[in-house]
C-alpha cells in the first residue's frame, strides 16, 4: 500500500488518525503543502489551535529511507504557522527493532514526536472508507459505464433529423441516416441513441423513435449554425438547451439513465478527492486509480478511466457545473461552480427522499 493511499485513508478518517497520533484533531489544515523546506504531508490542528506537522512514512527499515525521513523532518522544523506547533513522524509499526531504536534516538535529540500505525488495520480502514464513500444515502445506483460519447452537444446530430424531416416520429432508418457514411455507423448510432434516451429526448418503440416534450423543446432551441455546418456535433449547446438538460438531469429519474448516473458518480469523484487530482494524462498513478475504481466499483485500466473522467468532465463543463485549474503536474484541480453545488445538493436530497420513502414505517397504523 503506497504512502499516498495511506495518507488519503487517514485524512478521510480523522477520528482514527487522532488515536494513532494521540492528538485531538479539530480539523485538517492542509495536505501536501509545498514550502521552501519541502512538501509537508499534512498539518493538523486541535481546538486550542495547536498544530501538528506530520511526516508520514511506511516501513523505515533501510538507511536511505531513514536518512531521508530525518532530513525532511529537520527541514520541516523551519516551518511554523502557529507558535504552538509540534512535529511528528508517523510510520509503520512493522519497522524492525534496530531502526526503531535509531528513530527514537533521533526523536529525542530533535524534540520530535514518534507515532506508529498498523498497515493491516489501515488496509481494512481503507476498504471500509471506500465502501462508505460509495454509499448513495442508502440507495444503490448502478455503477457508471463508459460510453464513447464525449460531449452533450452530440445530441444535435441525432435530433436534427426530426427538424429536417419535420416529423415527431421517425423510423430507425430515418433517424440513423446521418450515420450511414461512417465506418462504425451501427455502433455510433447506438451510442448517440443511448445519450438521447438517457436525457429523455426520445422514446423508443420497436423500430420507431418519438420525440418527448423535452426533445421537442430541445430542437426548438437548436443553434441556427447547425444548418450551416457540416459537422453538426461541433455546434455548442444554446443556453435554453442547457436549461432543458439540467431540468432532465435533476428530475430524479435514474432508472436505466446511464449518462445521468455517470454525472452523479463524477460529482462523487470530486467530493471524495476534493477535486485535487483530475488526471490530465492517460497514465494515472496506481494508488489513485485504485481509489477511483473502488469508488465506482469497476476495474477500469488507466486509459479507460482517464477517458471516462474526461468525458464526464466535458458534460459538466458544458452545463457550467465545474471549473478546472490546469496544473503543470499530472493532475489538475476541479471545483464545483455555484450551480454545480446546487445540482449536487439536489442529487443528495433526491436520493435521501427516495430512501425515506423506502424506509417509511406504517407501524402506527
Amino acid at each position: 500500500m503506497k504512502e499516498s493511499l495511506i495518507q488519503w485513508t487517514f485524512l478521510q478518517n480523522l477520528s482514527e488518525l487522532s488515536k494513532y497520533l494521540d492528538f485531538p484533531i479539530a480539523k485538517s489544515i492542509g495536505q501536501e503543502i509545498n514550502t521552501d523546506f519541502g512538501r509537508i504531508d499534512f498539518i493538523l490542528e486541535d481546538k486550542t489551535q495547536k498544530q501538528l506537522i506530520v511526516e508520514l512514512e511506511t516501513v523505515l527499515d533501510t538507511k536511505i529511507k531513514r536518512d531521508y525521513c530525518f532530513e525532511q523532518t529537520k527541514r520541516y522544523k523551519n516551518v511554523k504557522f502557529r507558535e504552538n506547533t509540534d512535529y511528528c513522524i508517523l510510520y509503520d509499526i512493522e519497522t524492525n527493532e534496530s531502526a526503531k531504536s535509531q528513530l527514537e534516538k533521533f526523536a529525542e535529540n530533535e524534540n520530535v514526536l514518534l507515532r506508529t500505525y498498523s498497515l493491516p488495520i489501515v488496509k481494512e480502514l481503507y476498504t471500509k472508507t471506500v465502501e462508505r464513500m460509495s454509499l448513495n444515502v442508502g440507495l444503490a445506483l448502478p455503477n457508471p459505464k463508459n460510453y464513447t460519447i464525449c460531449y452533450l452537444r452530440y445530441l444535435n446530430k441525432i435530433l436534427k433529423p426530426f427538424l429536417d424531416i419535420k416529423k415527431e416520429v421517425l423510423s430507425k432508418n430515418e433517424l440513423s441516416l446521418a450515420f450511414a457514411s461512417e465506418k462504425s455507423s451501427g455502433t455510433n448510432f447506438n451510442c448517440y441513441k443511448r445519450l438521447a434516451l438517457d436525457f429523455e429526448m426520445l422514446i423508443e418503440d420497436k423500430n420507431d423513435f418519438r420525440l418527448t416534450e423535452n426533445g421537442k423543446a430541445y430542437i426548438a432551441n437548436i443553434n441556427p449554425y447547425v444548418y450551416s455546418k457540416l459537422n453538426v456535433s461541433s455546434i455548442d449547446l444554446t443556453n435554453e438547451q442547457k436549461r432543458i438538460l439540467l431540468k432532465v438531469l435533476t428530475n430524479g429519474n435514474w432508472t436505466d439513465k446511464v449518462h445521468k448516473i455517470n454525472v452523479y458518480w463524477f460529482m462523487r469523484f470530486i467530493e471524495v478527492t476534493n477535486g485535487d487530482w483530475f488526471p490530465n494524462k492517460k497514465e494515472i498513478d496506481r494508488d489513485k486509480l485504485e481509489i477511483v475504481n473502488s469508488l465506482f466499483k469497476v476495474s477500469y485500466k488507466s486509459r479507460t478511466m482517464y477517458e471516462f473522467l474526461s468525458w464526464c468532465f466535458n458534460y459538466c463543463k458544458e452545463l457550467h457545473l465545474v471549473e478546472r485549474i490546469v496544473s503543470t503536474t499530472d493532475y489538475d484541480k476541479l471545483f464545483l461552480t455555484p450551480l454545480g453545488v446546487e445540482v449536487n445538493n439536489i442529487f443528495s436530497m433526491d436520493l435521501l427522499l427516495k430512501k425515506s420513502r423506502l424506509n417509511l414505517s406504517f407501524k402506527e397504523f
